[in-house]
């Protein structure tokens, strides 16, 4: 007759350290695989960071030179704008369109007037028309602060004249 050999793990219960070599525990399984899982979750949420990082310094870079060369362009714009306007304010040309678009003429030297200027509005209704005081032609005019330029001392005369009378 035959008979067949005993095993003796399957007659007794097993062993709670005894386990077949090459096999892990069946605990430590779930383990290993959430702390790499953990670690892959992590790993990805830095990748994401650093990603979003390097992103916003690429968009503030972006914007740093696109208000550079808006400012470049408004810096010559407005260099452009002070030229012109000291181009249109020159007293030569003032002078000019006085005298070919709005007809007036330059005054003689007998037809300067001076006025006396006052900050009360009751003198100046006081007053009835300025007193006419010909400049002699020895007698130039400089420049100084208190003085006005011929053009815009004809140009209040002009008015006072028209207010007057």
């Amino acid at each position: 007759m035959i008979v067949a050999r005993e095993k003796p793990y399957y007659h007794s219960p097993p062993e709670k350290g005894s386990v077949p070599a090459g096999y892990p525990r069946p605990q430590e399984r779930p383990r290993e695989y959430l702390a790499l899982a953990l670690v892959i979750v992590l790993v990805f949420a830095l990748g994401i960071i650093i990603s979003i990082f390097y992103s916003r310094v690429l968009i503030t870079g972006y914007q740093i030179t696109r208000l550079q060369e808006e400012l470049n362009e408004m810096e010559r714009e407005t260099r452009n704008l002070a030229e012109e306007v000291s181009r249109l304010s020159s007293l030569e040309r003032v002078e000019v369109v006085a005298t070919t678009r709005l007809g007036m003429v330059k005054p003689g030297e007998d037809q300067v007037l001076l006025v006396k200027a006052t900050d009360d509005s009751r003198e100046r209704q006081q007053e009835s028309r300025p007193a006419r005081k010909p400049v002699s032609g020895g007698e130039k005019r400089s420049r100084n602060a208190g003085e006005h330029h011929w053009i815009l001392q004809a140009l209040t005369d002009l008015v006072m004249h028209r207010l007057s009378g």
